[in-house]
């Protein structure tokens, strides 16, 4: 049966971000199946089997993110990621 688990991203842009964000998820961990965007501003919900990997989900969200904005050359300051809830 499949997990949720759901992640806020302070200062992600849902608009420019999102698909790095779900395509680095989905290629680095086997067991997340999928990664959908939310309502709740800069919030991801992981869809995953087995065990949550949440450290490993943030650290690979904020160097997604980052990179993506340094290769967009986007200036503003990036906070890293937390884990807000499992479900």
């Amino acid at each position: 049966m499949p997990k949720l688990y759901e992640i806020t991203i302070p200062g992600i842009s849902m608009q420019g971000d999102f698909r790095a964000v779900r395509h680095r998820l989905l290629a680095d961990f086997p067991y997340v199946t999928e990664v959908l965007a939310t309502l709740t501003p800069a919030t991801v919900l992981i869809v995953y089997h087995g065990e949550a990997e949440v450290d490993d989900w943030l650290d690979a969200l904020s160097d997604s993110v980052a990179t993506q904005r340094i290769r967009l050359g986007r200036s503003h300051a990036f906070a890293p990621a937390h884990g807000s809830s499992a479900a």
